[in-house]
């Protein structure tokens, strides 16, 4: 039985709250009706229970602020939430010109350690993100790893969810041992009794708990997988030290 890997992008591949960030801002800084210059850490506190880019329209329009983010999942996306995502991704395009632009993106250590084993084995490893397509495929020729299957946004709109895409893809059929890794917790639940291992990466944005993963928990368990499937043990660990060494 081979493995097929799921992976979420913002929060576990990659740290790009901060690319989010000045994309808000830059948006703020040039319609009326913004709040401008918001702090970066009353930011991240939002930025922990949203899942959309129109969500980020209930912290920055001044007359419809919400108290606490966790109140997000009640909401119904309006006309008014809807232009600040279109807003956003104008925005985003927009600075996605400067060739520089995916800098901004910071991956974590997890993503220079799978490097080389995505490469090696691209067909059992898809991105399955809330993020647009356009910009993770951009990040990821940045980063030197542009061949990587890519299920963004676009495909969740379609679909209705992640779960959705993935049964669309037929990925959760009984010939692949599936795991999904994930930081948000409400992304994970619906893929508990669908999916053969779901592993809450404790280094993202949302909060962690007894039961979330350090990365070198999830790099051993996939690398274990790899290597029972392949039949390759010597390989996979000497990639995975190298790794670790060049990060080091």
């Amino acid at each position: 039985m081979k493995p097929l890997f799921l992976l979420d992008f913002d929060g576990v591949l990659f740290n790009s709250a901060y690319e989010a960030y000045t994309v808000c801002e830059r948006v703020a800084g040039h319609y009326p009706g913004y709040r401008k210059r918001i702090p970066f850490e009353e930011f991240m506190v939002f930025r922990a229970k949203l899942t959309d880019a129109w969500q980020f329209c209930r912290l920055y329009q001044k007359d419809r602020l919400l108290p606490h983010a966790a109140s997000m999942h009640d909401i119904t996306p309006d006309d008014q939430d809807w232009l600040f995502a279109e807003r956003f991704f104008a925005a985003r395009a927009d600075m996605m010109l400067a060739d520089d632009w995916a800098k901004v993106m910071s991956p974590y250590p997890i993503f220079y350690q799978l490097r080389s084993l995505m490469r090696k084995h691209e067909p059992v490893f898809k991105i399955l993100s809330t993020r647009n397509r356009q910009s993770i495929q951009r990040t990821l020729q940045f980063f030197e790893l542009p061949e990587l299957a890519v299920h963004g946004q676009e495909d969740i709109r379609t679909y209705g969810s992640k779960l959705e895409v993935a049964r669309h893809h037929g990925w959760l059929n009984d010939h692949q041992f599936v795991v999904y890794v994930d930081d948000m917790n409400s992304h994970l639940e619906p893929f508990e009794n669908e999916v053969n291992l779901c592993l809450h990466a404790g280094w993202g944005y949302d909060a962690a708990g007894s039961e979330s993963y350090t990365q070198n928990q999830v790099i051993n368990i996939i690398v274990a997988l790899l290597s029972v499937a392949f039949d390759e043990p010597s390989a996979a660990e000497s990639e995975l030290k190298t790794q670790r060494n060049e990060i080091q």
